[in-house]
């Protein structure tokens, strides 16, 4: 049922639904406005009265897709001491959002203000951001994964990113290892490498100093 006239709300809730499936479906560069609109329902001038730009739209769509990342790793953050497992999550399911959005902006990039956005999806996009930075740091803390957490979370995501952008490119027909062994090879390595504090175990769970 098409949106009724004078519902805001749901007309752009209908712009983002159209957004978002061009992307996952063509990727970037298929997120044109007359596209948007048509999927919406509506001509491509309602589309710039809600987002005035493409980018605006983008950002809008990227700060939705880190808070459903944030959604789905956050109560494993909280309670797991599988750090094998814990990794193995986090990197799958930013994998699987890098494939439509990191490729494109990078959040790291947002978070240093080197992208410029509107106020209003800039900001939506700079506060889930942060979100995502500050539960990985969180957990990094729980776990006593290291004498300084920002450094190690600054590790972990550049090779949580690293990882995404060699499986989502060319390279990965390089080497015939798939995704699952190889990011639990990476989360084995990063383990057996920590240092005394938030050790692992032999069975990848956090154990004390005593």
């Amino acid at each position: 049922m098409a949106t009724k006239w004078g519902d805001r709300e749901n007309r752009r809730r209908d712009i983002l639904v159209a957004g978002r499936a061009l992307l996952t479906e063509k990727g970037y560069a298929a997120l044109q406005m007359r596209d948007v609109a048509k999927g919406a329902g509506i001509s491509p001038g309602t589309v710039y009265t809600y987002f005035a730009t493409k980018e605006a739209l983008y950002a809008t769509l990227y700060a939705e897709r880190l808070e459903e990342f944030v959604a789905t790793v956050e109560p494993r953050c909280a309670d797991t001491e599988d750090l094998e497992e814990l990794f193995v999550l986090i990197a799958t399911e930013y994998l699987e959002m890098y494939r439509v959005y990191g490729r494109e902006l990078n959040i790291w990039a947002v978070l240093a203000g080197e992208v410029e956005l509107s106020e209003q999806s800039g900001g939506q996009l700079i506060t889930a951001a942060a979100r995502a930075y500050d539960l990985m740091r969180h957990t990094v803390e729980r776990l006593d994964l290291g004498d300084d957490p920002g450094m190690t979370v600054t590790v972990l995501w550049s090779v949580i990113t690293g990882l995404a952008d060699h499986f989502t490119s060319v390279r990965r027909h390089l080497h015939p290892h798939d995704w699952d062994d190889t990011v639990r090879f990476t989360a084995r390595t990063l383990i057996a490498g920590g240092g005394r504090s938030g050790s692992p175990g032999r069975a990848g769970q956090v154990t004390s100093d005593e």
